[in-house]
């Protein structure tokens, strides 16, 4: 293999990446870029390739991009030898995987650019631990960035806009996407009669203006959404729970809160206190009273105390 080149090159010789997942260049982080090279100048080389008379980037697009608004002639780079399409692709998503992270919309962009050379190489589709090996993305990640690519494109125009705000004025996250996408689809297998016509873009345009319009306060509380949709795990009653999701996905006003208090938050209370009570009971059954300190002892009398009185008040 050649030896790797570091010299100063034309910043007008450089080309981006075409296979460059990121896409998002926010003004106030380039900024900070820009005041640094302005003081110090490019103090990491690029990275890039020949590719005739010109070259391509492979690593350090903001510096470029910086370089060229500060009227620089030229910068320092690495030239390394042209890799091959999925190289070139992979090559990129290892060395941000080593830094701060891109948005997770622009892996899941390129995502199915990735899955479809490595199937090219492996011979079959690869799963996701194939991905994880190859790209340095944890699972956790590539589950996340599934959820995005699955949107319809509007909804993924809506994300990008976002992500040209900085962080702090962003409203309809990423965050936001996968949390509604993942009670969306638990809906889809559990639920789906629940859907109203028009399916899950009815219902993704329903959260998302109850969610602006601050009936929904808490990302969090998406996940109760699937819990509703899983009744039957804890014994709640499924016409309840669908009575629920049918009005949150068709009223206003209803928040995500309302229906899983007027569905399924009881048996969720009762399940979690059975599983509390049978952890202490047999931690108590394993365990020498003489071992127990007194501020313990005192806190398993209080709680016998009260259990007492709830079980006589329940007779």
């Amino acid at each position: 293999m050649a030896t790797a080149l570091l010299k100063e090159i034309d910043v007008d010789l450089i080309d981006r990446n075409p296979e460059n997942p990121r896409v998002v260049f926010r003004p106030g982080e380039m900024s900070q870029l820009m005041d640094s090279i302005r003081r110090l100048g490019v103090q990491v080389p690029i990275s890039v390739y020949k590719e005739g008379g010109r070259f391509v980037l492979i690593d350090g697009e903001r510096r470029w991009r910086s370089s060229i608004k500060l009227n620089k002639k030229t910068i320092p780079a690495i030239i390394q030898e042209k890799p091959s399409s999925l190289q070139n692709l992979l090559l990129m998503f290892n060395i941000h995987a080593l830094r701060e992270q891109w948005d997770l919309l622009t892996i899941a962009l390129k995502l199915p650019r990735v899955i479809s050379l490595l199937r090219e190489g492996l011979g079959r589709a690869p799963n996701e631990k194939d991905i994880s090996g190859e790209t340095g993305l944890s699972l956790g990640v590539i589950r996340r960035c599934k959820l995005l690519i699955d949107l319809p494109d509007r909804h993924k125009q809506i994300i990008l806009r976002e992500l040209r705000k900085p962080k702090s004025q962003q409203k309809l996250t990423e965050d936001f996407y996968i949390e509604m996408e993942r009670a969306l689809k638990t809906v889809e297998r559990a639920m789906p009669d629940v859907f109203p016509k028009g399916g899950k873009e009815t219902v993704r345009n329903i959260l998302i203006k109850k969610y602006s319009d601050g009936v929904i306060t808490n990302l969090i509380h998406f996940r109760q959404i699937g819990k509703i949709a899983r009744a039957k795990n804890v014994d709640a009653d499924e016409e309840d729970a669908r009575i629920a999701l049918t009005k949150l996905f068709t009223e206003p006003s209803y928040s995500i809160e309302q229906a899983y208090g007027d569905s399924v938050s009881n048996a969720y209370i009762e399940r979690d206190l059975a599983t509390r009570a049978n952890g202490l009971a047999d931690y108590l059954s394993q365990v020498e009273s003489d071992t127990i300190d007194d501020d313990a002892l005192k806190a398993l009398e209080h709680l016998f105390e009260t259990l007492h009185e709830f079980l006589e008040g329940e007779q």
